[in-house]
């Protein structure tokens, strides 16, 4: 019993290990297609302060 509680436990960390390296790489997919029509996405338009108290 404790070897398949413990197959089970792999198979879902895989499971989520899985998932979670699909949604980063659709990130990363989606943010050059964002760069790649908008050059300045993540530049702001107010000047950098030079020290924020």
């Amino acid at each position: 019993m404790k070897s398949r509680n413990g197959a089970l436990a792999a198979a879902l960390i895989a499971l989520a290990v899985l998932f979670y390296a699909v949604s980063v790489v659709r990130m990363r997919e989606a943010e050059d297609r964002r760069h790649q029509a908008d050059p300045k996405a993540h530049s702001s338009s107010a000047p950098p302060s030079s020290q924020q108290r």
